[in-house]
C-alpha cells in the first residue's frame, strides 16, 4: 500500500494542476507505449498506457492502445474490458464495435459478437469486410441459411467481389450442396479464370454428382493451370482412378446392350 501511494504522489508532483498539463503527461504515456507496443514489447507498454490512464481517465487513445495489446497478448477477456472503455468515451465507432465483435466470437461469445457486429453494420452499411465477418459467424453457429443470404445480398450488390462467391460456394459444398456448389464455381472461374482452386472445386463437384467426364475436365484443367500445385501427383492419380471406373461403366453399358 506504502508503494502504491508513493507511485501516485510521485505523478502527482509531475502535475501542475491544470487540465492542459494532465493531457500532456497523459500524452507522454500514451507515446511512449505506442512505441513499445509497436516494437513488440507489450507487457512494458502496459505499464506505459496504465499510467496514462491513471493521470487522464477519459484518455480514449490509451483504453484503444491498451485494448489492442492486451489483444496481441491474446489476452481477449482484458481486450474487450478495454475496448468497452474506449466505447464508452466513443459510442459510435465501428472500429470498436469490430473489435469487440472479434474478441468476443474468439472468446465463445458468439451472441455479443452478433450484436457488435450488427451495430457496426448499421454504422457503416456499406462496409462488404464487416458483412463478410457476420456471415462468418453466422457459419460458426450453424445458421448457415442466414450466412448463405448474407453472401447473396454482397454478391448482389457487388457482383465483382470474388471472396463472397468462394464462401458461398464452399458452404454449399461443406453442406453436400454440390450442384449450387458448381454453379457458382463457374461463376467465379468466369469472372476470374485464373483461379485455379474453382477448376479444383468443381472437379470435386462434378466428381460427387457422379459426372466423371467432367471432373475429370477439371481437374485436368486445374493441373494445367497449377502445375506446381502440391496436390499434382494425388489428383493424377485420382484421374487415373476415374479414368478406370468410367471405362468399367462403359464396358458394363455395352454388355447390357448386347
Amino acid at each position: 500500500m506504502l508503494g502504491i501511494s508513493t507511485y501516485k504522489k510521485s505523478i502527482n508532483k509531475e502535475l501542475k494542476y491544470n487540465s492542459h498539463s494532465i493531457k500532456s503527461l497523459a500524452k507522454k504515456y500514451y507515446d511512449l507505449a505506442e512505441n513499445l507496443r509497436n516494437n513488440f514489447k507489450y507487457k512494458e507498454a502496459i505499464e506505459k498506457y496504465l499510467n496514462s490512464i491513471l493521470i487522464d481517465r477519459n484518455n480514449y487513445d490509451s483504453y484503444l492502445g491498451i485494448a489492442f495489446t492486451y489483444k496481441n497478448l491474446k489476452n481477449y477477456t482484458k481486450a474487450i474490458n478495454n475496448f468497452e472503455k474506449a466505447e464508452l468515451i466513443n459510442p459510435d465507432n465501428s472500429k470498436i464495435k469490430k473489435e469487440l465483435a472479434m474478441c468476443n466470437i474468439i472468446n465463445g461469445n458468439f451472441d455479443r459478437g452478433l450484436k457488435y457486429l450488427i451495430q457496426a453494420i448499421s454504422l457503416e452499411p456499406d462496409n462488404i469486410d464487416i458483412q463478410m465477418q457476420l456471415a462468418l459467424v453466422h457459419e460458426l453457429i450453424e445458421e448457415e441459411e442466414m450466412a448463405l443470404m448474407i453472401y447473396q445480398k454482397i454478391i448482389e450488390t457487388n457482383p465483382e467481389y470474388i471472396r463472397a462467391y468462394i464462401q458461398k460456394a464452399t458452404l454449399y459444398m461443406h453442406l453436400d450442396d454440390y450442384l449450387n456448389s458448381a454453379i457458382i464455381f463457374k461463376k467465379i472461374i468466369k469472372i476470374k479464370p485464373d483461379y485455379y482452386r474453382g477448376f479444383l472445386a468443381l472437379g470435386i463437384c462434378y466428381e460427387k454428382l457422379s459426372n466423371i467426364s467432367a471432373a475429370k475436365r477439371y481437374y485436368k484443367k486445374y493441373l494445367e493451370i497449377n502445375p506446381l500445385a502440391h496436390d499434382y501427383f494425388d489428383i493424377k492419380n485420382r484421374m487415373k482412378e476415374l479414368k478406370n471406373i468410367s471405362t468399367k461403366k462403359t464396358n458394363k453399358l455395352r454388355i447390357i446392350h448386347i
